[in-house]
């Protein structure tokens, strides 16, 4: 028998290249370039929506028109048909999204055209004071409807300002002064298009904060997946060198090598037993990186429970060696459950390990019973130190350890661990504690009564 073994530092140099060899995908590195695709993109589209109701009020516009004015109906719809006509090419044109990089230019180019047919129709009619209120609804709608920002909005009021001008030049008439009207429209226009521009300035901090949150996010899911690996790839590494110490632990126990006396024996055997701990803690590992992964798979069939217990019982024996605590395992003849019968064992052997180590003195009891006709329950039960309330709640999440865990050692992994397995195998994993009074691990599994295995995906 050859074995072949692998300095630790060797190992973790191989598994750091293998980790950092590949390149991290990251995000895009010029937001700015990505801000002004998506304002090109939501420009286009709010025009198209904006069209639809400029041409729904125009439609009600005229029809009251026809009903104020039945003398203007021909100048009346020569003019709706033109105003509709540019609102169809405008949303026509801004479907293709070829064109859509010059969505601010041609959407300022479809309003200050739709200005100058209602303006050149109400001149024709003379109607100031009316002029003077659509001007001031097309500029208010664009402010708020487009996120052009005020280099798209300032054009869309000068536009305005200039039809109001040539309306006062072909001296429309007006209720109201013209000077008040040209000035409330002046105004409107400068705070239009000072609004645009802070609208625009906070779509950009926003922008720049998702982008942010984006970027660690993504750097987060790298950092996730470099550390799944890294744990995968040493774990994987350090089955070699455990094995090889098992191995030949194997063969002096069992006198390859010679007669060994008592003594020697009594140390490979505490050797051995450390090995065999630390192969569980990798196998652990392993199982945490596909959880995390989500590639975790279970396979469901009928497992009795005598052979698991007979299995558990002598590592939770072989552990409490020379300790002031009592073992008992209740036999759970006729009892069986759907599970995975190795997965069952690692759930039980976290349990047990979890027991051992924080229990002094007293007993630890593992025992099965049947409830309710379709589960059966499996306790572990100890007399140690319990758990306090306020560590119980995130006792089954992922390197969490409460106070005495902590006190005691580990990296606070077997209990999640633990958890995810019984949901994998379709029962749960819960606890029952007080400080002082000791802890009893309750996992519920499913019963099982077929006579044959029915392997399944989890």
């Amino acid at each position: 028998m050859v074995f072949s073994l692998a300095a630790p530092q060797q190992i973790v140099k191989r598994a750091s290249f293998q980790l950092y060899k590949r390149p991290v995908d990251t995000p895009s590195d010029r937001p700015q370039e990505s801000l002004t695709a998506e304002t090109q993109r939501t420009i286009a589209q709010r025009l198209s929506l904006g069209a639809a109701t400029v041409a729904l009020v125009i439609a009600l516009a005229w029809v009251v028109e026809h009903q104020a004015h039945p003398d203007r109906n021909t100048s009346s719809n020569v003019s709706v048909g033109f105003e509709f006509l540019t609102l169809a090419v405008t949303v026509f044109v801004l479907r293709r999204p070829a064109l859509w990089p010059y969505s601010r230019p041609l959407g300022v180019i479809a309003v200050g055209t739709l200005m100058g047919q209602i303006s050149g129709y109400q001149i024709a009619v003379g109607e100031g004071d009316v002029l003077n209120v659509v001007l001031l609804y097309l500029v208010a709608g664009t402010m708020v409807l487009i996120p052009w920002g005020w280099q798209g909005q300032l054009p869309v009021a000068l536009m305005a300002l200039g039809a109001y001008v040539a309306a006062i030049a072909f001296r429309v008439h007006t209720a109201t002064p013209i000077a008040i009207n040209f000035l409330g429209l002046a105004a409107f226009c400068a705070l239009s298009v000072g609004a645009a521009a802070f609208l625009a300035r906070q779509r950009r901090a926003a922008w720049e904060q998702a982008e942010a949150l984006r970027t660690a996010n993504a750097a987060l899911e790298a950092a996730s997946r470099t550390k799944n690996q890294f744990i995968a790839t040493v774990s994987h590494e350090l089955r070699t060198p455990v094995s090889v110490i098992l191995g030949y632990t194997d063969l002096l126990v069992d006198g390859e090598f010679g007669e060994l006396p008592d003594e020697a024996r009594g140390v490979l055997g505490r050797i051995a037993r450390n090995a065999r701990n630390l192969v569980y803690l990798i196998s652990d590992l392993v199982d945490l990186a596909r959880i995390e992964a989500g590639r975790l798979a279970v396979k469901r069939e009928p497992v009795d429970l005598v052979p698991v217990f007979t299995e558990v019982a002598d590592f939770a024996t072989s552990r409490i060696e020379g300790k002031p605590i009592r073992f008992a395992a209740e036999s759970p003849d006729a009892l069986r459950v759907t599970a995975d019968r190795e997965r069952l064992e690692q759930v039980l052997i976290n349990l047990l390990s979890n027991a051992t180590k924080f229990t002094e003195r007293g007993e630890i009891r593992l025992r099965a019973r049947a409830v309710d006709g379709n589960s059966v329950v499996i306790e572990v039960s100890d007399t140690g130190p319990g758990i306090d309330p306020g560590d119980r709640a995130h006792l089954f999440e992922p390197f969490e350890q409460g106070g005495a865990g902590k006190k005691r050692g580990g990296v606070g992994m077997g209990l999640y661990l633990s958890a995810s397995l019984a949901r994998a195998m379709g029962g749960e994993l819960s606890v029952d504690s007080a400080v002082g009074q000791g802890s009893t691990f309750v996992l519920r599994l499913p019963c099982s009564r077929a006579a044959a295995p029915t392997p399944q995906p989890a």
